[in-house]
């Protein structure tokens, strides 16, 4: 009975946290009036992986590696066989671009749910691991903290690399735990080191997600210590034979591989532009606003009380803490710090907050594979051997003092997480301020309008041409000039062109959030020169915002976050 209410449990998170993922899915989807989704990365990552690729025809090299290739072969997988089930409709002979955009929609929408499914998956993984040691009670609440996440929330509904990364990540973390009770550790082990290659398959620094079983098998297991060397040496073999099957360009097309790795590498350490400019020591800059915002400060605090309070008593998750750690010093040191990076950082989080949850005293497993086992041969098996009380913990009175106030902490964390998760989710789900700017020109401005821009039109754009989201600049840019029924002037290159402004005045203006608040943030001179202009001949006609219903939008919000509510204003020449 209890093997069964223990899955029920566990079905209740996953329905939990997919019910939340699906609410905003179909966020800025590609429609006749825009070609493309309003996430940046997307159609990149659906070229790869519909267009280029195939499994199922021996096709497996996508020419494109600033990205692990193993998440591209599953939506590729998955997508193919929907389209060849016909779940997915196909195109006409000579398809126009609007029957395009509406296939793209489609299969945009095909592989956001496996991104959702994914890391619905993984909010229970990261519960059922911290469950092995500290009960299923606190497995639940890290569970639930990890599935109300809200950038996880959010990026759960992009078609992108980094929720599959951080399943993959999650996998690693369970298994290291799980050797301290598992009956045949050099399996358990070797299977943290596939998911640990898969992870650097996804996103290559993910791949430090070794660290944990390594650290766990050295600190929790009993064998001999040339044992715990060659099963060291054979973790690291199996996680970079893993790495080399899920991501087989690396030998079968090492030239190309090799110049999109490294392009990634000097890519982190030059920067993104001014997105990340003057923003201080990455290490802080990760934890606010990328962390206080994407996981919530409330969490924050209770996941490092957490660790301090209950950590001495678990050294089978001091792995997951190791790895962690490096990953965050790594990721700190590098001068592009989009929130998105620090998802691998979120099972430890959560898991923080579950110990607040842990019962009193600690179990016997709360120090290792010398301690007494509890008679369920895996973690994945009867509920984790708790017992009666939900918990591997023998039932005993609690008080109500110090560890109370710790639960009503991790309870604070996932009320406010829940409030912030809903709030964007609902957000996605409102008309966002790009199409609003796009409708009010369409319904009041005449044919004929001259419309500038201060940078190229991209995602950020109003998409008063349907090609916004094309890949490279100088096509959109080719395409803004030709857009009818709107004289649309780009002033660029380069932005924030005073000359181009002073020469052509167009009588509106449009400019968005996401290209204005950075050079605005850090007082570029030639964005200062074009707004003195534009605040001398020009008048500000409308700002169109999508605010996140509940809690509002902070000024500080992490770029990635930005992406589903940017404000857009329109300016009239006076």
């Amino acid at each position: 009975m209890q093997r069964y209410r223990s899955i029920g449990l566990w079905t209740a998170v996953f329905g939990i946290a997919l019910g939340i993922r699906l609410i905003g899915i179909g966020w800025g989807l590609p429609n006749a009036e825009r070609y493309y989704s309003y996430h940046p990365d997307e159609w990149l990552i659906l070229l790869a992986s519909y267009f280029t690729i195939n499994p199922y025809a021996g096709e497996f090299l996508p020419g494109f590696y600033n990205y692990g290739t193993l998440p591209m072969y599953l939506w590729s997988v998955w997508l193919h066989w929907l389209s060849a089930a016909g779940i997915i409709g196909g195109l006409p002979e000579n398809p126009s671009p609007a029957q395009v955009a509406e296939l793209r929609a489609q299969l945009y929408l095909w592989g956001r749910l496996q991104v959702a499914l994914m890391g619905a998956g993984a909010a229970v993984v990261v519960g059922r691991t911290l469950a092995i040691v500290a009960g299923v009670q606190a497995g639940m609440v890290a569970g639930l903290v990890f599935a109300l996440a809200p950038a996880l929330v959010v990026h759960s509904d992009f078609m992108t690399v980094d929720v599959p990364t951080t399943f993959f990540v999650a996998l690693a973390f369970h298994q290291a735990v799980a050797l301290m009770i598992s009956p045949r550790p050099l399996r358990t082990l070797l299977w943290g080191a596939v998911w640990a290659g898969c992870a650097a398959g996804s996103k290559y620094n993910a791949g430090l997600a070794l660290i944990a079983p390594l650290v766990s098998l050295w600190l929790t297991s009993p064998q001999p210590l040339g044992r715990r060397a060659l099963g060291s040496l054979a973790a690291t073999g199996v996680t970079g034979l893993t790495f080399a099957l899920v991501c087989p360009g690396i030998w079968a097309d090492s030239e190309r591989f090799w110049s999109h790795f490294w392009y990634e590498v000097r890519h982190a350490g030059q920067g993104h532009g001014e997105i990340f400019t003057d923003t201080g020591l990455g290490w802080l800059y990760h934890i606010n606003p990328n962390l206080s915002t994407g996981f919530g400060a409330i969490g924050l605090v209770a996941s490092l009380m957490g660790w301090a309070f209950y950590a001495r008593r678990y050294p089978a998750l001091w792995g997951i803490l190791a790895a962690s750690l490096a990953y965050y010093l790594l990721i700190g040191a590098a001068e592009v710090r989009f929130l998105r990076y620090t998802f691998p950082l979120f099972p430890m989080l959560a898991m923080g907050v579950g110990l607040l949850w842990t019962p009193s005293p600690p179990s016997p497993l709360a120090y290792g594979r010398g301690s007494k086992m509890p008679s369920t041969p895996s973690p994945l098996s009867h509920g984790v051997g708790e017992g009666e009380s939900g918990s591997l913990l023998p039932r005993r009175g609690r008080g109500v003092g110090g560890e109370g106030v710790l639960r009503i902490l991790a309870l604070a964390a996932l009320l406010w997480q829940l409030l912030s998760s809903t709030s964007l989710a609902l957000c996605m789900r409102r008309p966002d301020a790009r199409d609003q700017a796009a409708q009010w020109v369409r319904t009041n401005l005449p044919s004929g309008t001259r419309i500038g821009f201060p940078t190229v039109p991209w995602f950020y754009t109003p998409p008063l041409f349907p090609e916004t989201g094309e890949l490279r600049w100088q096509d959109r840019l080719r395409y803004a000039q030709n857009a009818q029924p709107y004289r649309l002037i780009p002033l660029a290159p380069p932005e924030w062109n005073t000359e181009a402004l002073q020469a052509t005045l167009p009588e509106y203006l449009i400019i968005s959030e996401l290209e204005e608040r950075d050079v605005q943030r850090i007082g570029r001179a030639d964005y200062q020169a074009f707004m003195r202009i534009v605040n001398e001949r020009y008048t500000l006609e409308h700002t169109f915002r999508n605010e996140p219903p509940l809690l509002g939008r902070k000024e500080s919000m992490p770029h990635d976050l930005l992406y589903i509510c940017p404000q857009v204003k329109v300016y009239q020449l006076k």
